[in-house]
């Protein structure tokens, strides 16, 4: 069954193994993915380091797209259901990740004020 990321608001059609700019093949007569073993022209498995994320060319199990959904053919009647949900993820996402580093912000500047 065919599926679209939705990433920031857009849908995006997966990068197929084979089509990133890199060479991640195992073995070079039957060529398979190094993580997840799929054949050329197949969509990584869920989780795989190597698949690339299609909104911004990183890996995309860690780039900064944000929250990212995976939707079938039968969920895109929904689409602005799903849109707005994954905005409402991605602003929570964000306030968190800020909330983190204002912590680490304040964490490390008190040890390097004891420090002095």
């Amino acid at each position: 069954m065919k599926v679209k990321y939705l990433i920031k608001g857009k849908l995006y059609d997966p990068i197929l193994f084979g089509d990133e700019d890199d060479d991640w093949v195992s073995d070079e007569e039957n060529p398979t993915c190094g993580d997840c073993g799929v054949h050329v022209g197949e969509k990584h498995l869920d989780m795989c380091d190597i698949e690339r994320c299609p909104a911004c060319g990183m890996q995309f199990i860690s780039c900064d797209c944000g929250v990212k959904y995976e939707l079938k053919e039968k969920n895109l009647k929904n689409l602005d259901k799903y849109i707005a949900l994954q905005k409402v993820e991605n602003e929570e996402y964000e306030k968190e990740i800020k909330e983190a580093l204002e912590k680490y912000k304040a964490k490390h500047k008190n040890q390097s004020d004891s420090e002095m």
